[in-house]
């Protein structure tokens, strides 16, 4: 009996071990087809976030923002963030890719539905290029005039930091200087002719004259979309600096002092890459004209209002 029993026990021992055996073995096949499938709704934007590398291995993680929804660890390259914040008006979705040493290599909007034309800028140059090449230790920048949709992107890379850091025992101490506001490009639209007639709700007025032989700078207030909309409490003109050569005819510069409409979209003709088309800009051709800025159309009109206002005054 005692023979048996042993006999019996060693069978049980040979059965487990083989059985360990294949689930060792079984582990060892299924363990990338198993990570596999845990990447498989992400797999395109981690391949286009990781040229090159297909296998993609979930990580466990703890998130106390609820920013971060997944974590992949990219085999070999580094690590991927899948993350979803709101945004001013929905929930914007965006991957970010970090290498082996914390630097920021990929950036991706996964999914959009906010404001087109403004918080649209964070899918755009150039915010794309102040998050790549930064580090797990830097700090980010939102977008002057798309403050709610950057900062919800801002705020998962916060996050992303905090858990890559943590997880690579990488002492953050801090950014080193402020960041400053990522400024967008402008977008032009049509163009407008700055002689034209004006009707008299919309004519500027010179306020101050100052004259260096040729050369005549004006000081002029002129009504933009604040005054000429209504319902804004309070509603002041623009107020800009505009310096001419007459006997060159040509716009020496244009300045706006005081840009009094909707902010982010019409103090926007403060902006140097819509001032820089007046400067130095030759009016003895009367068809001259220059480019509006895209949904801030009231406000750059008003510009060339003031603008043409100068060029009457100085004949």
């Amino acid at each position: 009996m005692k023979k048996n029993g042993f006999r019996g026990i060693g069978m049980m021992l040979i059965t487990v071990l083989l059985a360990g055996g294949i689930l060792v073995l079984a582990d060892g096949l299924l363990r990338p087809i198993i990570n596999g499938a845990g990447a498989s709704e992400d797999q395109a934007v981690l391949e286009k976030l990781f040229a090159g590398v297909t296998e993609f291995t979930p990580v466990e993680f703890t998130d106390e923002s609820g920013i971060i929804q997944k974590v992949y660890e990219a085999k070999d390259a580094g690590y991927a963030y899948i993350l979803e914040n709101q945004g001013y008006a929905a929930p914007i979705g965006f991957a970010v890719a970090l290498d082996n040493e914390g630097k920021i290599t990929g950036y991706e909007v996964t999914s959009f539905n906010d404001t087109p034309n403004i918080g649209s800028k964070v899918m755009e140059e150039p915010f794309i290029s102040s998050i790549v090449g930064k580090t797990s230790t830097d700090s980010f920048a939102v977008i002057s005039g798309a403050t709610f949709s950057s900062s919800a992107v801002v705020k998962g890379l916060d996050a992303v930091k905090l858990h890559f850091n943590t997880m690579k025992n990488i002492t953050d101490d801090g950014p080193k200087e402020p960041a400053t506001p990522v400024e967008p490009p402008l977008n032009f639209g049509d163009s407008i002719k700055i002689f034209r007639e004006v009707s008299p709700s919309k004519v500027a007025t010179i306020t101050g004259k100052e004259e260096n032989g040729d050369v005549i700078t004006y000081t002029i207030t002129v009504p933009g979309y604040a005054v000429l909309e209504g319902g804004y409490e309070g509603a002041k003109p623009n107020v800009l600096v505009v310096t001419v050569d007459k006997a060159a005819q040509t716009i020496v510069s244009v300045e706006v002092t005081e840009a009094n409409d909707t902010l982010n979209l019409g103090t926007k003709i403060s902006h140097e890459d819509f001032l820089a088309q007046f400067k130095d800009l030759s009016y003895a051709d009367e068809s001259v004209s220059v480019d509006v800025i895209s949904s801030a159309t009231v406000s750059s009109t008003s510009v060339v209002n003031a603008v043409l206002a100068a060029i009457q005054a100085s004949k």
